[in-house]
């Protein structure tokens, strides 16, 4: 069986963290499938999904070494050859506890 649905988010700026559980959530029980894979996918060159603890500290430690990995000007120049900012979607593993 195979069941497949989407949903858009609205991000804020640059760096923009998102927790994507609770709609991934909804999908999955609204499948009515009960065991299987989920596969989860963006669209867009610089987003990235990820698994991780999302801890309070998280929003705000992550961009920050991000933007020490990659710096502003590099930012800079990719928005000026019209990419969009650094947008990183998180999924909370099953058991991985509440925000």
């Amino acid at each position: 069986m195979i069941f497949q649905d989407e949903f858009e988010l609205q991000t804020d700026n640059h760096g923009d963290l998102q927790d994507i559980t609770e709609p991934v959530e909804q999908i999955v029980k609204q499948s009515g499938i009960r065991t299987g894979i989920a596969h989860i996918f963006n669209v867009g060159s610089t987003a990235s999904i990820g698994t991780i603890e999302f801890e309070p500290g998280l929003k705000r430690d992550l961009p920050e070494l991000f933007d020490r990995l990659i710096p502003r000007a590099v930012i800079m120049a990719m928005s000026r050859l019209g990419m969009m900012g650094m947008v990183i979607l998180i999924f909370r593993p099953p058991g991985s506890g509440q925000i």
